[in-house]
């Protein structure tokens, strides 16, 4: 397995790692921080370790030994294209993806059940440092990618993208499965599904500020679905994602949310077909994160034809209707009177929806 490691010369890890639970945030900053976690040089070890202490670099910046979630048990080269529908397995289970890993176009991956899918895992730092966007642990998805089952899969670090020019377009599937500091990078060619899921740190990078840990949405691609489903999910010291109106989007719990729902300005002529109610959207008391919008509408500024979305019976964590309303931005809102489109969020919820997760930080007062 060293030696298909070789393949990750390029790669640094200098990103850092960082908490979760209630220690999120936006990331607003005003200086960049000054330091990385960085790992440290060697020049022997083993493949791979889950010990922060024990991942190095060689003199020249070369992977030694990778910190990852779970030693692998299969890795995954770089530059790997799948030509034929393939199903990775418990039985060859953690799945390390060394690089980037292509899905043509007409086949399928399949992630069973009870496998681990992973990239690299960000060093801890407890100083001063900034996350990056990762270089590795991507699956280009021109065709076809499902994740999950009836039992719990695992994407950790890991990339699934279907927006490259050259091979993407494809569709993803995932349900029943667990996402840590992974991205889902989705575009609106193609439908969606992401079904009775937990996602920790999605699509955001971490910045510690003296021991403190915030995180800011990611900068290397924006999900934006359409024709898509996302149901039964919970989203952690996660970043948000555009959608338009096609979109079902039911029953899902927001907790710490690092930016804002974006609504897409395409309304189609008749009633919308998508669904936008029975969510959960929580602040916790003891969150540094400064950002408190849950939902803005994108579009042309002062557009003649006005819609609305139906966002009603959704659950805040409040019951305040002043803070909720500041909570949403549209053309109602007297600060942007340029934003198209109305967002109807009355009447809310006055509590959670049986349906929807469990609140796993509930011992902790919504704000």
């Amino acid at each position: 397995m060293k030696s298909n490691l070789m393949i990750l010369a390029a790669v640094s890890l200098a990103a850092c790692g960082g908490g979760g639970g209630g220690n999120s945030s936006t990331g607003a900053t005003s200086a960049t921080p000054a330091s990385t976690a960085s790992p440290h040089v060697c020049t022997s070890g083993p493949a791979f370790t889950t010990d922060p202490a024990l991942a190095c670099n060689d003199a020249s910046g070369k992977v030694v030994t990778a910190y990852v979630y779970a030693i692998p048990v299969t890795v995954v080269p770089d530059g790997t294209v799948i030509a034929a529908d393939t199903t990775w397995g418990p039985g060859g289970s953690p799945y390390f993806i060394a690089g980037t890993v292509q899905v043509a176009k007409g086949v399928k991956l399949t992630v069973a059940d009870n496998t681990i899918v992973e990239g690299l895992k960000r060093l801890p730092c407890a100083t001063d440092c900034i996350g990056q966007i990762p270089t590795t642990g991507i699956v280009n998805v021109a065709g076809s990618m499902n994740v999950g089952g009836s039992n719990q899969a695992q994407l950790l670090g890991v990339t699934v993208s279907n927006i490259d020019s050259q091979h993407g377009g494809g569709m993803v599937d995932i349900q029943h499965t667990h996402l840590e500091d992974a991205f889902i990078q989705i575009s609106n060619a193609a439908p969606f599904s992401m079904t009775y899921s937990d996602a920790y740190r999605l699509n955001v990078t971490p910045i510690v500020r003296a021991g403190t840990t915030t995180y800011q949405a990611g900068t290397n691609g924006y999900p934006s679905f359409s024709n898509s489903t996302l149901r039964f999910n919970t989203f952690v010291d996660s970043a948000a994602f555009a959608f338009d109106p096609s979109v079902i989007m039911q029953n899902n719990l927001f907790v710490n949310m690092v930016d804002p729902l974006v609504l897409i300005n395409a309304f189609p002529s008749g009633t919308p077909a998508g669904i936008a109610r029975n969510n959960s959207f929580l602040f916790k008391q003891d969150s540094p994160n400064p950002n408190r919008t849950v939902i803005e509408s994108h579009g042309i500024y002062d557009a003649t034809a006005i819609h609305t979305l139906d966002f009603s019976n959704n659950f805040w964590g409040i019951t305040n209707t002043t803070t909720i309303q500041g909570r949403v931005r549209d053309s109602t809102n007297t600060s942007n009177p340029r934003l198209p489109n109305v967002i109807n969020y009355a009447p809310p919820a006055a509590s959670a929806d049986p349906a929807t997760p469990a609140d796993p930080q509930s011992g902790t007062p919504n704000i």
